[in-house]
């Protein structure tokens, strides 16, 4: 089964949405198994922290720790979510 786009819009539109929908999904993965223990001795992990780490680790630099809470990934969480609707709503009809 295809993925498909909403009537109206083009490939654009459909890689915006699904291509950060899938960042997003790597990055709430990522923090599952954060907690609980899940660390980059397994493969998959260490895949996800190397696709999420580009997004995260600038704003870690700038935002401290809230206790056992990394505020830095739901801040770049929700810049990504905010960036694709942006991005989404900023296209033309067809693209």
């Amino acid at each position: 089964m295809l993925i498909s786009v909403p009537e109206g819009h083009g490939w654009i539109y459909g890689i915006i949405l699904y291509g950060i929908g899938v960042l997003l999904l790597a990055m709430l993965v990522r923090a599952i198994a954060s907690w609980v223990r899940i660390d980059e001795r397994y493969a998959f992990i260490r895949f996800l922290a190397k696709i999420t780490d580009p997004f995260i680790l600038p704003l870690r630099r700038f935002v401290p720790r809230v206790g056992i809470f990394d505020v830095s990934f739901i801040l770049g969480f929700f810049l990504l979510v905010t960036l694709q609707i942006l991005l989404v709503q900023a296209l033309p009809l067809g693209w």
